[in-house]
């Protein structure tokens, strides 16, 4: 009997687990925290793929959402077109700029990348302000609710349904596609870009390949996120949201498919948690200097992420064990003589 692939078995609980909230009847506000977590889960499980598998640096990636928000708007309500068209083309688009992002990153790495990634982000959010015409600039504009079908997505579960769904599908995208040559392929370009190039991997075709995916991934979540709180502004897609996805992939797990869901759930819930606590709800920013904490002793005591922490501590107790079982043999020999 063939065995069955973990990442189905996943797939099928994750989606058991989302139909949930239509039993429990959650109130909406956690609800529309699960939603954000679902959507930040999918925006950094392609930034997990552009940094973690490819070795890639962009601070500018929050445009793509950004982009893929307003591109969704403008064809759901001033085209009228279908919200699943609008998806794909939220993701489309994005992807043909993150491609050009890439060819920068071919003469590009390290901070110099990550510096013109930032100047990049800047450069577009501010197109964002200016471009009334598409962005309606600092006024916004407003998203209608999703239509499928003719079913108008209207409550927080019906909306939870769905981007779980869409999650699903990108996460079983990026698990077959890391496991195929190309993720190979990406992985060794992030160990060593001379030895990849010395075993005949092209660095210009899987750079573009990973800001490519990494965009796309990026673009359907603006666009979910935007039908979500339905308003979309400039100001929402500057470099905090960049380091926040970010800070999701390095506390989550670099190179994680599901460490990119447990970083966006951490940056998401954690700080909601904190601004609850009596103590400390009169400090303000307390939830970013948390998250920067966090993010250094994450870095410093598990490099590999909260997703593999089970792992981590596996490893850290085992070795532990080892070193007091040879201290003992050594001192217990030692008696026996």
């Amino acid at each position: 009997m063939k065995k069955v692939p973990k990442a189905i078995i996943y797939s099928i609980l994750t989606l058991i687990i989302a139909l949930f909230p239509f039993v429990l009847g959650l109130p909406k506000p956690l609800m529309t925290l699960l939603n954000t977590v679902i959507i930040y889960g999918i925006a950094a499980l392609g930034f997990n793929i552009l940094l973690g598998y490819a070795g890639q640096i962009s601070l500018g990636h929050a445009v793509f959402m950004g982009l893929g928000a307003y591109l969704s708007v403008y064809i759901t309500s001033k085209l009228q077109l279908p919200f699943l068209l609008s998806i794909l083309i939220s993701g489309l688009v994005p992807m043909l700029i993150g491609a050009l992002l890439g060819l920068a990153a071919l003469r590009l790495e390290g901070h110099y990348l990550a510096i013109a990634t930032l100047g990049f982000g800047v450069a577009v959010q501010q197109v964002f302000k200016e471009w009334i015409a598409f962005t309606n600039g600092y006024s916004g504009v407003r998203a209608p609710y999703p239509n499928i079908f003719g079913l108008v997505i209207k409550t927080r579960e019906q909306y939870f349904l769905m981007a779980v769904i869409v999650l699903i599908i990108l996460s079983l995208f990026a698990y077959n596609m890391l496991r195929s040559k190309t993720g190979r392929a990406l992985i060794a370009m992030r160990d060593s870009e001379h030895a990849a190039q010395a075993m005949g991997i092209s660095l210009f075709k899987y750079k573009l390949i990973a800001f490519s995916v990494s965009a796309f991934y990026a673009g359907v979540a603006g666009c979910l996120y935007a039908h979500l709180i339905r308003f979309v502004e400039p100001n929402m897609w500057g470099i905090e949201l960049s380091l926040n996805l970010l800070a999701m992939v390095v506390i989550g797990g670099l190179a994680s498919i599901s460490g990119a869901i447990v970083g966006a759930a951490f940056i998401t819930l954690i700080p909601e948690i904190i601004k609850n606590v009596p103590v400390l709800e009169h400090f303000k920013n307390i939830s970013a200097v948390f998250t920067g904490i966090c993010l250094v002793l994450v870095i410093m005591f598990l490099p590999l992420g909260l997703a593999r922490l089970a792992a981590q501590l596996k490893y850290k107790y085992a070795k532990l064990f080892s070193i007091g079982r040879k201290i003992s043999d050594k001192f217990g020999g030692g008696k026996a003589q």
